[in-house]
């Protein structure tokens, strides 16, 4: 198992890699030595290899020169994993940390296997759709030149921990959840504040990202909001929740389409080949979301209220998701998995 950097590359790897392991197979997963999916990955109990990884978007100039000889330290070190490990196939579930391993894989002509969250596949993915055996999607993909040469793009959502096997809506009518990914974003806490200051009748529960709890702190004015700083339990605020304010990336859009929660959805304006927008653009098709510009958030306040009133609109919003809706994720994929390496 390839994967790291972001949860949104981590919980979906390891969700399909409970699963396998649970079909008897073995598993090795192989990332950053002290990133997020170091410490996840060995908490679970999976064997854990570490490589030279970086990203190259968004990178300095001095970082960028480093950068293939990172890559190319990767590959090495990805290669030695192969000889001692023998792997039968690799799965890549995202992130800069997994191109080493695919080109490795590539080069020694392993079959290998794509998870993807985001309807605009990432970098990683776009350069290796064409070698993969089969590519996994949480949402149908939009139409890019990688989509289109690629014959092997499935949709099978994306594979989700335990707890969102069998989601259960607690929700009182008047739980407002507003979040900003796994690092929080700025923007939708602070309007997430005027809102709650805004709306004392309804209660608001605020994702913050460890980097923003602070500042939130210092800017809350109303009791009806509930500050949190992270948790890897995110069900238990779904479950809460009435109506969600979020950003669009594909990790927590799967988790709302698990849990059935009418959203605001707000993307990230700076997200890479603005694929946030496209995630967003998608789900509100179908009348499960609303898609707000970050520009607009000053109309948030009444978005939020006229919702709230509309207790039908909330009911056939939550229903709209319905299309999206794929519970048994992991299972599909692994099984898909298993037919082509048999085949």
């Amino acid at each position: 198992m390839l994967a790291g950097g972001t949860g949104g590359h981590i919980y979906p790897g390891l969700a399909l890699a409970h699963e396998l392991a649970k079909r008897g197979h073995e598993l090795l997963w192989v990332g950053r030595e002290s990133g997020l999916e170091a410490e996840l990955a060995r908490r679970h109990g999976f064997a854990y290899r570490a490589v030279a990884a970086a990203g190259f978007s968004g990178m300095g100039f001095v970082r960028k020169l480093r950068w293939p000889w990172l890559l190319l330290a990767g590959l090495i070190q990805s290669l030695g994993i192969f000889r001692d490990f023998g792997p039968d196939a690799v799965v890549a579930a995202g992130g800069y940390v997994s191109a080493p391993g695919l080109l490795a894989a590539s080069l020694t002509g392993r079959p290998m296997f794509l998870l993807e969250l985001n309807r605009v596949p990432g970098r990683v993915t776009r350069l290796f759709m064409g070698k993969a055996r089969e590519s996994y999607f949480a949402f149908p993909p939009e139409e890019t030149k990688a989509t289109k040469a690629s014959e092997k793009a499935v949709v099978t959502g994306s594979p989700l921990r335990g707890e969102f096997s069998t989601p259960v809506r607690k929700d009182d009518g008047r739980t407002v959840l507003v979040l900003g990914g796994s690092g929080g974003a700025r923007a939708l806490t602070l309007a997430g504040l005027d809102a709650a200051a805004a709306l004392g009748n309804l209660s608001f529960i605020i994702l913050t990202g460890k980097r923003d709890f602070e500042l939130a702190r210092s800017h809350l004015r109303s009791s009806n909001c509930e500050l949190v700083e992270y948790t890897e339990r995110p069900s238990e605020l779904y479950e809460r929740a009435t109506l969600a304010v979020s950003r669009a990336g594909g990790m927590v859009l799967s988790e709302l389409v698990a849990y059935g929660i009418p959203a605001i959805l707000v993307p990230y304006p700076h997200a890479t080949d603005r694929h946030q927008d496209v995630n967003a653009s998608y789900l509100a098709s179908i009348g499960a979301t609303i898609k707000l510009d970050q520009n607009r958030l000053s109309g948030l306040v009444s978005l939020i209220q006229g919702l709230m009133n509309d207790e039908a609109k909330l009911h056939s919003m939550s229903a709209a998701y319905e299309p999206a809706r794929h519970p048994d994720a992991a299972r599909e994929i692994a099984e898909r998995m298993e037919r082509c390496l048999a085949g």
